[in-house]
């Protein structure tokens, strides 16, 4: 990063690899993910294989309750705690014994009853998580954390 650079160059950055219809799409989904969830923090990995978008009240990464996952073809909403979500029209995929997501091709994918139900539940057990402190702050402070090396991205 440049020193002039602020953080939505950064992140602009960060998704210059990928195509036009997935940087609009993850776009979209920040704009939605702060009106809808009011996080505190989002937090921005530039990760080996993907760029990750994290939303929560705490700076560390397992702390956040969804995380838009930025992979070259396609984009999961990630609940790194979606095992323990209830389900009930079973939106959610994966097996693994903590993390769940859900495939999204258009920002209509999100905005269903059934995925706003998920998402405030998620946002809501995060929140009885947090330190009581964390949830004072009225804007959305966006921190950017760096992963060294090459990355793995489109062509």
């Amino acid at each position: 990063m440049n020193n002039t650079e602020n953080t939505e160059q950064q992140i602009a950055r960060f998704l210059l690899p990928f195509n036009d219809d997935i940087r609009s799409l993850v776009q979209q989904l920040r704009i939605y993910l702060k009106k809808e969830t009011k996080p505190i923090i989002e937090m921005v990995f530039d990760s080996y294989n993907s760029v990750n978008i994290g939303y929560g009240f705490t700076t560390k990464a397992w702390d956040c309750y969804c995380g838009i996952v930025v992979y070259s073809k396609h984009i999961n909403l990630s609940f790194p705690s979606g095992a323990f979500l209830t389900d009930p029209q079973k939106l959610l995929q994966g097996s693994g014994s903590k993390i769940r997501h859900i495939k999204i091709s258009r920002l209509g994918d999100v905005k269903q009853a059934a995925f706003k139900e998920l998402l405030l539940e998620a946002r809501n057990n995060a929140l009885k998580l947090a330190k009581e402190g964390h949830t004072k702050q009225d804007e959305v402070k966006t921190v950017i954390k760096l992963n060294p090396g090459k990355k793995r991205r489109p062509k």
